[in-house]
């Protein structure tokens, strides 16, 4: 954790940026594993990261994908169905193999603590690669 300060007698602590591969899931349903990589990422398919620490909170989400058409997914808490702290739309790459950025810049900072993650398909289809908890 770093800390920045907010005026010269306090101090707030301020979580680092921490990344996720999308590989190191430990529960999914409806997807393809692969170089560390995740696919057949189409609507009703997640994964899941156990225990992960979102620390202090995190206001923004950024994720490493290549897609051929527009889609979405959300960040969930707890289950495929909970708490809502982030949505992700994203634009179509050149290909399947043409990965980059996109991410959402309004997390919800107030999810803090430890929480199984879910990252749900709602629209599209996409290849996933890594992901990106930060603060901005």
């Amino acid at each position: 954790m770093r800390y920045t300060p907010n005026n010269e007698r306090s101090q707030t602590p301020i979580a680092s940026d921490f990344q996720l591969h999308a590989c190191e899931y430990s529960d999914a349903r409806g997807v393809t594993s692969w170089q560390c990589g995740v696919g057949s990422f189409y609507p009703g398919s997640w994964i899941k990261f156990d225990n992960v620490n979102l620390s202090t909170g995190y206001n923004a989400f950024a994720v490493s994908y290549a897609a051929t058409q527009s889609g979405s997914f959300d960040i969930r808490l707890g289950s495929p169905n909970g708490r809502l702290i982030g949505t992700v739309n994203y634009a179509p790459t050149a290909g399947w193999e043409n990965y980059q950025w996109s991410g959402t810049p309004a997390l919800d900072a107030t999810a803090q603590g430890v929480h199984d993650i879910y990252i749900v398909s709602r629209a599209g289809a996409a290849n996933l690669r890594e992901f990106w908890f930060k603060n901005e």
